[in-house]
């Protein structure tokens, strides 16, 4: 007879933002409907990702209001539906607590997508101040060490868990976040839009993802000052967010008007990495890096400071070039290598098409089946 099917319920705020969520689409869309009863729960339903779920994925949403109320409601949503698995993308320590006060024997699966004493430091996050701080850090350990097991985007984020936060090394299973290469490839053949394909002149870089401190463009926009007094690169943006203003102003400071376009958010940013020369991520702290990977799918060379994320996926000289020192000129060197030396070109192109197999959304996907399956037993 075949094995009894499970239940397992993914929990979000809600479907915008970026990598997660996306993750957690693709994931739940891709485990076996035969041995899974699947269901989302969205603290809100909203976001660009509604319309990517599975038509035969449960999706339910709380009616918003209070964090009181939201616990509330997930905490009967769970109490009747009683999940053999609860995976918690974001607000881990809501889910965990409604969980436990649900009474329902649910196993509790947090998915760690950054290191979080980097996400603990970022400048965007209002627990920056020292006593919200410790405090959030001290429920972070207490919470980690409560719920049934992680998930970790990388091997650095997981080690992160370890040795700054005391969580068991044994609790945790790495596993990437997936990318459907198809979809990938199929969006990246749509034209581009008719303003930005007349600023499209070579050699173009391209970096994507929200305008916040975390991404670090002030340090992008130094280093293509450096860069243009060598190389007539242009610089395309992709991603809105509230540092704009600011970013903006930097960017006239460098006297780059004519060099950087903020080409805004793209629901289809795959038509742009596909047409550039190189592609760009100088982020503070990466847990993974989607985008890494999309744009090697693309064939296209990376250029990427080195993070616990980026190290899971870039490998230096083979596929791209990492940039460990978080400095203008080392990350303008990197890329004025890129550009212009061919053969280097070249072999980091074809590099970047088969390393992208790795984080194929068939690979990752059961590998999350094996991983899921193992925490319900």
């Amino acid at each position: 007879m075949p094995a009894p099917q499970r239940t397992v319920c993914f929990v979000l705020p809600s479907l915008n933002g970026g990598g997660a969520e996306r993750a957690a689409v693709q994931v739940l869309n891709a485990l076996d409907a035969g041995k899974w009863r699947r269901i989302m729960y969205l603290f809100s339903r909203e976001g660009p990702y509604l319309d990517a779920l599975d038509p035969s994925i449960e999706l339910v949403a709380g009616g918003g209001g209070s964090r009181l109320r939201r616990w509330r409601e997930l905490r009967r949503f769970l109490r009747r539906t009683r999940p053999d698995l609860v995976v918690s993308f974001l607000s881990y320590f809501s889910v965990l607590s409604a969980s436990l006060a649900a009474h329902a024997g649910s196993r509790v699966v947090f998915n760690q997508q950054t290191p979080m004493s980097a996400f603990l430091d970022d400048a965007d996050y209002h627990w920056r101040q020292p006593w919200h701080r410790r405090a959030f850090a001290l429920v972070t350990a207490v919470g980690y060490r409560l719920a049934d097991a992680i998930v970790a985007t990388s091997d650095g984020v997981a080690r992160d868990l370890v040795e700054r936060f005391g969580v068991r090394a044994d609790r945790i299973r790495v596993l990437h976040n997936p990318v459907d290469l198809n979809a990938v490839t199929r969006a990246a053949a749509e034209p581009l839009d008719a303003a930005h394909q007349q600023r499209w002149v070579h050699p173009v870089i391209v970096s994507a993802g929200r305008l916040a401190h975390a991404k670090n463009y002030p340090l992008l926009i130094d280093a293509m000052a450096a860069l243009r007094e060598r190389v007539p690169a242009i610089l395309f943006i992709l991603g809105a967010g509230d540092l704009e203003a600011e970013l903006r102003s930097r960017v006239s400071e460098r006297h780059l008007d004519d060099a950087v376009i903020f080409a805004g958010f793209q629901s289809n940013p795959w038509k742009y990495l596909a047409r550039a020369d190189a592609f760009v991520l100088t982020s503070r702290y990466e847990g993974f890096g989607n985008v890494l990977v999309e744009a090697m799918a693309c064939g296209v060379p990376v250029v990427a400071t080195a993070s616990p994320g980026t190290r899971e996926i870039v490998r230096d000289g083979v596929d791209g070039l990492l940039v460990e020192r978080h400095e203008p000129e080392a990350v303008a060197s990197a890329l004025e290598r890129v550009l212009t030396d061919e053969p280097l070109h070249g072999r980091l192109a074809a590099g970047a098409r088969t390393s992208a197999l790795r984080f194929s959304l068939p690979t990752i996907a059961a590998a999350y089946e094996r991983v899921l399956e193992g925490f319900a037993r």
